[in-house]
């Protein structure tokens, strides 16, 4: 075999509106300590917790 290219090889490419964009972003010091131990323990990341949290409680739903 020699490594030829497939075609269509590897995940799809996610659409524009569910695409993860980076931000900076300002927390107190005491929520950026709580999310370290709590994503230090088989949780999920940071951006996880805020992206459910601000779901939950604002009622937001991913558009499809």
């Amino acid at each position: 075999m020699t490594g030829d290219k497939r075609n269509g090889p590897g995940r799809k490419p996610a659409p524009p509106l569910l695409r993860k964009e980076p931000i900076t972003l300002k927390l107190p010091r005491w929520l950026l300590d709580w999310l370290a131990v709590e994503c230090a323990s088989q949780s999920p990341s940071r951006a996880v917790l805020i992206e459910e949290a601000v779901s939950k409680v604002h009622k937001l739903k991913a558009p499809k």
